[in-house]
């Protein structure tokens, strides 16, 4: 993507190095400029201003096959600028503090209580406290519902006024997202997805939900609830309660295995002691569930044919190989035809942590992305931070 050298585009030029910085890296200043068509002044100029905000760090040298002068490398910061991640499940919450490349700080369950913005400022604020951050280091939050039918938060429109609550409290841009849109922004920045233009994310909660990609842009439709994969239906034959046809949500979700279980109020830490407690269980959830998720995976091929699928959930490791291995061989589909240089599918490997260091990585995304600059919400009784409005004040 090209940029403007003009004065006024300065907020976009800021977030367009610090993109190819985040993607590219380790890149030199030599090669920004190349990719973006900035000068070389602009470039060491908007250089100068991330890494006084400590946005970006200097890697080091490098020498070979370099001519004349050697070029210092730049990366995101490891020190000096973190973001927050909240998990909002019906009974409790997960909060995390993670910096910019992705690594976990910190990490603290508390109960969910009303009113939820204190809860979740008061828990942050123990975080911060114990890492020894200041607010003034803090880029933003991320915020995701894990329940798509939340008591308190039943509607988008509802969540979308806790987020805008959310940022005034903490005083921070607040980002929201499903769980499954949080885990693309992960893979994009951090993760299988660092050189992939397009793919579609499938998360394995309660709910099955998906994020497409498509050239590096989450695609979140016209009311920015595009993703409900668990909806689709996948087989013929009609349920005896309601007389629906079954949806895939009835056959893979993680909500079906516990009802398969008999205890619907289940937890997500239970489910999956259900792997080494229960195995029978699990394996006819398993058998149940291949066939629906299999036609899943060929619908969206068919539609799609993005470069790979990737596989992520609120499940272990071990149960998401058992699943993956059950989907093989896959139905023929278009995705199969001409040269690959990824496989058709692709586990998330560090899948524990996925949810969560998605959520955590909203703000930078969002910093990110030229196209959507009201991803983030705003407070509206304070001021942002230095470092904040760097990104974030033309928003």
């Amino acid at each position: 993507m090209q940029a403007s050298n003009s004065k006024q585009n300065k907020a976009l030029n800021l977030r367009l190095v610090l993109s190819h910085i985040a993607t590219l890296s380790p890149i030199s200043r030599a090669e920004i400029a190349k990719i973006t068509g900035l000068t070389k002044q602009t470039i060491t100029n908007m250089v100068d201003e991330l890494l006084a905000a400590e946005l970006i760090a200097e890697l080091g040298i490098k020498k070979e096959g370099t001519v004349g002068k050697p070029s210092k490398m730049l990366a995101l910061s490891a020190k000096g600028t973190y973001s927050l991640g909240f998990r909002v499940f019906s009974g409790h919450c997960q909060v995390a503090l993670y910096n910019l490349t992705n690594s976990k700080l910190g990490e603290v369950q508390i109960e969910r209580t009303e009113p939820l913005e204190l809860s979740l400022q008061q828990a942050a604020q123990a975080l911060l406290s114990k890492h020894k951050v200041s607010s003034e280091a803090l880029l933003g939050a991320g915020l995701s519902f894990v329940d798509q039918f939340d008591e308190h938060y039943a509607t988008h429109q509802a969540r979308q006024a806790f987020a805008q609550i959310l940022a005034n409290k903490l005083s921070l841009p607040t980002v929201l997202e499903t769980t499954a849109a949080a885990c693309a922004a992960c893979h994009m920045l951090h993760g299988e997805a660092k050189g992939l233009t397009s793919f579609v994310y499938i998360h394995l909660g309660l709910q099955i939900e998906s994020a497409v990609v498509h050239s590096r842009r989450i695609m979140l439709g016209h009311n920015q609830l595009t993703g409900a994969l668990g909806e689709i239906f996948v087989t013929p034959e009609t349920s005896d309660k309601d007389a629906e046809l079954g949806r895939l949500n009835d056959f893979a979700s993680l909500d079906a295995l516990r009802q398969q279980s008999r205890q619907p109020n289940m937890d997500l830490a239970a489910i999956s002691a259900l792997l080494d407690e229960h195995p029978q269980m699990v394996d006819r959830w398993l058998e149940l569930a291949a066939e629906p998720m299999r036609i899943a995976i060929h619908m969206l091929e068919s539609v799609l044919n993005s470069q790979t699928i990737i596989f992520g959930g609120d499940i272990t490791p071990e149960l998401l190989d058992l699943l993956i291995a059950r989907l093989r061989p896959l139905i023929p589909s278009i995705a199969q035809h001409g040269e690959r240089d990824v496989p058709r599918m692709l586990k998330t490997p560090n899948v524990q942590d996925i949810a969560i260091s998605g959520v955590a990585t909203l703000p930078l995304h969002s910093a990110l992305d030229m196209a959507q600059p009201y991803a983030a919400y705003l407070p509206q009784m304070s001021a942002l931070s230095a470092k904040q409005a760097l990104l974030f004040m033309s928003h």
